[in-house]
């Protein structure tokens, strides 16, 4: 079989593998789809800020497939199902691992693709504690997007005890983790949060998604609400964090989903005299993977998705090109890249 590996700083070879036997307690999964996402590209370009190419492992973390082959007597899933990749392990012992958050175990939490074989290759074996059923009628083009939107489901779920109705809304950056949790506010709960993008082919799909959009925080027409707004910061623009702290109307929550690099330093003073609520949001749980396929089972949720996929699908052969392509921006106004596997 063929697999993907980032082998130096903006080269990627294609390797020849034998196909994953079975093991006890898991399946086999022929990859349909792989998207790529912004810490691939990262990796890829040499600024990730944790690794480096090459680690030789198999490239990604989005993906989608079908069950070949699965484990005798296994209960919930058959040869034949169609399956998203869990594609986060953590250690399984410490308290969060115990109390279902292997999202935040500091033990010895690891992604595939990155600490592990990821799922650019035409087959994977996994245990089956990492898929998650879907439903078999939903198109895996479109299913693709579903690690993602896992990530902007959990950021929304964290502000659960909160009745959302009652503050304006406001996402910071209109890429695909902005997109994808401003589809859950939509579809969840009715809201349609006001975007923060500068893009203008981005601005026209984010329109067409029924949101509005401004240019900067400053433009946010709130002032006369009593009711100072939530924030979910998805942009990873250290200037556009600097604003949401300096701005007239500051955040009541500040959700926190992009990733920083180490080492940025924070106004401490203007968070605690303007008593601002940081929650910081990182990946998912399996509860949220969970919840986050009975949302992609409504139709209208696959059809706001389907409208972020970049329209040309590459090759494994062609896994080059795609990533320059996801890192060139001239999507057309799209922001998802797949690889067919």
């Amino acid at each position: 079989m063929k697999a993907v590996k980032i082998t130096d700083i903006k080269k990627t070879d294609i390797i020849e593998l034998p196909e994953p036997s079975l093991n006890d307690g898991n399946a086999v999964v022929k990859i349909e789809y792989g998207g790529i996402c912004g810490s691939d590209t990262h990796f890829y370009l040499g600024m990730h800020p944790s690794l480096k190419p090459p680690t030789n492992f198999i490239q990604g973390h989005e993906a989608v497939g079908v069950i070949t082959k699965v484990s005798p007597n296994t209960k919930g899933f058959s040869v034949g199902d169609h399956v998203a990749i869990n594609p986060l392990v953590g250690c399984g012992e410490c308290v969060n691992c115990v109390n279902g958050h292997p999202n935040i175990c500091r033990v010895n939490r690891r992604v595939m693709g990155f600490r592990l074989d990821g799922t650019l290759a035409q087959y994977i074996t996994i245990d089956l504690d990492h898929l998650v059923k879907l439903d078999n009628n939903i198109d895996l083009k479109i299913a693709a997007t579903f690690e993602p939107l896992a990530v902007g489901y959990h950021a929304v779920t964290l502000l659960e005890n909160i009745d959302l109705n009652n503050y304006p809304i406001i996402i910071t950056g209109g890429g695909t983790i902005g997109v994808v949790t401003g589809l859950v506010l939509k579809h969840l709960h009715n809201l349609k949060p006001i975007i923060i993008e500068t893009n203008q082919a981005r601005v026209k799909l984010l329109n067409e998604l029924g949101f509005t959009v401004k240019n900067n925080i400053s433009e946010v027409d709130i002032l006369n609400s009593k009711i100072r707004p939530i924030i979910f910061e998805c942009s990873g623009v250290r200037k556009v964090f600097d604003e949401i702290i300096d701005s007239q109307r500051k955040p009541e929550y500040l959700v926190l989903i992009a990733q920083y690099a180490k080492g940025n330093s924070v106004n401490l003073h203007e968070l605690q005299s303007s008593e601002i609520t940081v929650i910081s949001s990182h990946m998912y749980t399996p509860e949220d993977l969970i919840n986050t396929a009975k949302l992609l089972n409504r139709k209208e949720v696959q059809t706001d998705l389907s409208q972020i996929i970049y329209e040309k699908v590459f090759s494994l052969e062609d896994a080059d090109k795609a990533f320059q392509q996801a890192i060139s921006g001239n999507l057309d106004g799209k922001l998802k890249v797949l690889i067919k596997c």
